[in-house]
């Protein structure tokens, strides 16, 4: 008997730490105002003084990721890529040590741990440094990025499948039954975005193999995931065919449209044995609802081109993202058969003891509620994502040029208009022309 109570108060403290959360939600109203019209360097200066209140709430990642995001769309390029680096270190030191770390420290609520970022976060994250180096003239560390953010696309599985691993284990170590769930198999593989602008650099800085090899993958991109590019492939991904030019300067066009999906809460009710049933919390990915249906660029002087839509962000974070919510919604089933361990061992106890005390009396309801109480599941996430990605390019004539991106809903009116950007074009030079609309 003394060696159930033993043990059924050794499982107390695990059982309160996997119960404990923190309150993550913070009140961005202020910045996301002024980001949704479009006042980015207002949003980014007003982050700037909510970010230590972030920081507490959220975590250094989503401080860092939202201030690169935001510094980019203000045009602090550099400022972009110190704040980006800093989350992308972070990320990987996180993914690190869940992994080597202890099992049941990997199986805790994630609400008691630092947010660690998700998968789609981290390889956008290299999307828009990438973009941030175009900006900036170097080209050549721009692929650097965009090859980085390919190379976390093939990473992408093996770090679900070895996350997957560790609950398993654990509850095999437990004595605890695996929870019986359906994993779910992404259909992400590879990113036409990433691949596409790889290819653009790559044509510009003259590597042949890398600008080809490029172009296929977002070819495969297209045919292999229909459900996560249900649209058709834009006509500029035949850019191998146009040669660059020498007497004039090609202006890549990229534009952003949309928000990224939210975090939701889903609690359900589970089967843990016979006469026990638990709730249980975990997050998934939802869809924010973009009216953006076409965008076009206005260069004063050359006429208006349209831009053609080559990838959803959104889809390719929900995909990637259902995957570890599943993985979520294991570790949640395998705490709340740990939790009914703990009452079956002080139920025994107490069964065979005539003088139960009050303080054991107090443990078994300490029990009963960490069984009953429903868990809160983790919903924090960066914040300025966009949804859809357009694209596009022109050759132009040395010179000076001002350029308008116009963003049109379904009816073909315009939902948001760019602010004018003015343009140096010269002879046999990449560049980049971007716009960002958060409707």
């Amino acid at each position: 008997m003394k060696y159930c109570k033993s043990v059924a108060i050794g499982l107390l403290f695990p059982l309160l730490l996997m119960l404990s959360g923190c309150t993550s939600f913070m009140d961005l109203s202020a910045t996301q105002s002024l980001y949704k019209g479009a006042q980015y360097q207002g949003a980014y200066e007003s982050l700037l003084l909510e970010s230590p209140s972030l920081l507490k709430k959220q975590g250094p990642i989503i401080v860092n990721y939202d201030l690169g995001i935001l510094a980019h769309l203000s045009g602090n390029y550099k400022e972009s890529n110190t704040y980006f680096n800093e989350s992308e270190r972070l990320i990987w030191e996180s993914y690190t040590e869940s992994v080597s770390g202890n099992i049941a420290s990997f199986l805790v609520n994630d609400n008691t741990k630092a947010y660690q970022g998700e998968a789609y976060e981290d390889m956008y994250l290299n999307v828009f440094k990438a973009l941030n180096y175009m900006h900036l003239g170097e080209t050549e560390a721009a692929l650097v990025e965009l090859n980085r953010s390919i190379e976390k696309q093939t990473f992408l599985r093996q770090k679900y499948e070895q996350y997957e691993k560790q609950v398993s284990e654990y509850a095999r170590n437990e004595g605890l039954d695996t929870p019986a769930i359906q994993t779910y198999a992404t259909a992400f593989s590879t990113s036409a975005l990433s691949n596409y602008l790889s290819a653009s650099v790559a044509q510009f800085l003259g590597e042949e193999n890398t600008l080809h090899y490029a172009i296929d993958q977002v070819h495969h991109a297209f045919s292999s995931q229909p459900s996560l590019y249900p649209f058709p492939i834009p006509s500029v991904v035949a850019i191998e065919k146009d040669p660059f030019p020498k007497e004039k300067g090609r202006v890549q066009l990229v534009s952003f449209s949309g928000q990224s999906p939210l975090k939701e809460e889903r609690v359900e009710r589970v089967y843990i044995s016979r006469y026990n049933r638990a709730k249980i919390a975990y997050p998934v990915l939802v869809g924010v609802a973009s009216q953006v249906e076409a965008v076009r660029v206005s260069i004063e002087g050359q006429g208006v081109f349209p831009l053609q839509k080559i990838e959803s962000i959104s889809n390719i974070a929900i995909d990637t993202f259902r995957m570890k919510s599943e993985l979520i919604k294991m570790k949640a089933i395998t705490r709340a058969m740990a939790k009914s361990v703990g009452i079956a061992l002080y139920d025994d106890y107490a069964a065979q003891d005539d003088n139960v005390t009050a303080e054991e009396e107090l443990l078994g309801i300490i029990f009963r509620i960490a069984q009953n109480v429903t868990e809160s599941a983790d919903v924090r996430s960066t914040h300025f994502l966009p949804s859809d990605a357009w694209v596009g390019y022109v050759d132009l004539p040395e010179g000076t040029y001002t350029i308008t991106t116009e963003f049109l809903n379904a009816s073909n009116q315009v939902l948001h208009r760019s602010s004018e950007k003015t343009i140096q074009v010269q002879a046999g030079t990449l560049h980049l022309a971007e716009a960002y609309s958060p409707r």
